[in-house]
């Protein structure tokens, strides 16, 4: 037997009994699973498909589609338009120096607390302080809002306000204030109604927006209400409207709309906005008149076309549009 044959034969024999030393050693660390926490397979299993669905709706919505994370590096826009700002803020961190899209672990962290729960269970505030419980929406609220108080924002100085750029007014999406009936500029003199239907409030954003449409485009973790080929997930309205095929209940959406293209053209008129409803820079109207702007932005931005609060819509597009209208 050669030399070298016999070291290694001296070498395994020594790394056997190492190994066998090895599985008699007293154990001195004991690592217990928290109480309450779930086995892992619980959720990472393949028997059960619920996770994977959530993925493939989640991948269908524009939350997943990545078009917020321009401004995901913005300390003032990361908690709302990428993943990790999101989580950051709720750190009470500002700065994100790799910003994220949104995924699931924006809204859901199971690897911390144990549960899909979610981040945000308390009532979230409009920027005016109007709150209300809405439940899981209340997750929602906390970036569906108009980030800015009417009352702070559209405040005249020598009798007018100052149109300062392009992106005045409440920002884009305040669904959440549309569906609460606040935050919009409720002159004197004027009853406004703010009352959203009653089976939005059960759990308001999620009762409609996560209700089953079939497929993985509607409804969900897709949140959509309508997909590509034009389908509508009007489940939930069917709760109440039986016979309803679509959003315009009643002629609810389509009176809506005309209301707020006639404030449009006032407002062209006046020279206040373009034709793409955007503001004008470097105007100045009075107070009533970027009043009746707020409002019209308002509509624009929640993109409903007044389905999330058909009421509150109305009262604000009819009072705006009598102040805009000339004296005969």
């Amino acid at each position: 037997m050669s030399l070298n044959r016999k070291t290694l034969m001296i070498l395994a024999g020594l790394a056997v009994l190492m190994s066998l030393a090895a599985c008699t050693r007293e154990i001195t660390t004991v690592e217990e699973v928290q109480a309450g926490a779930s086995n892992c397979f619980n959720c990472h299993t393949d028997q059960d498909a619920t996770l994977t669905d959530a993925q493939v709706e989640w991948a269908n919505s524009t939350h997943a589609s990545g078009n917020t994370i321009a401004r995901g590096s913005s300390s003032s826009c990361s908690p709302c338009h990428s993943g990790t700002g999101f989580v950051a803020y709720l750190n009470g961190e500002e700065e994100v120096p790799n910003p994220t899209t949104i995924g699931c672990f924006s809204c859901h962290s199971p690897h911390s607390s144990s549960d899909f729960g979610l981040r945000i269970n308390d009532a979230v505030p409009l920027m005016n302080g109007f709150t209300q419980d809405l439940g899981s929406s209340n997750l929602c609220i906390s970036c569906h809002q108009s980030r800015r108080a009417v009352d702070e924002y559209v405040v005249a100085e020598g009798g007018v306000v100052e149109i300062t750029s392009s992106h005045w007014g409440p920002h884009h999406s305040p669904q959440g204030d549309m569906l609460l009936g606040s935050n919009g500029f409720e002159f004197d003199g004027y009853t406004f109604e703010s009352a959203a239907p009653l089976a939005h409030m059960s759990n308001a954003c999620l009762t409609c927006h996560m209700d089953n449409g079939g497929g993985v485009d509607l409804g969900g973790h897709s949140f959509s209400m309508a997909n590509l080929d034009d389908d509508l997930n009007v489940a939930s309205c069917n709760v109440c409207h039986t016979d309803a095929e679509d959003f315009d209940i009643d002629g609810a959406m389509t009176e809506i709309d005309v209301l707020a293209e006639e404030l449009h053209t006032l407002l062209m008129d006046a020279g206040f906005v373009d034709v793409d409803g955007h503001p004008i820079e470097d105007t100045t109207p009075t107070l009533a008149q970027a009043g009746a702007l707020w409002n019209f932005l308002m509509w624009e931005e929640d993109q409903s076309h007044g389905v999330h609060n058909p009421n509150y819509i109305t009262s604000l597009l009819e009072a705006s549009i009598a102040e805009m209208t000339p004296v005969q």
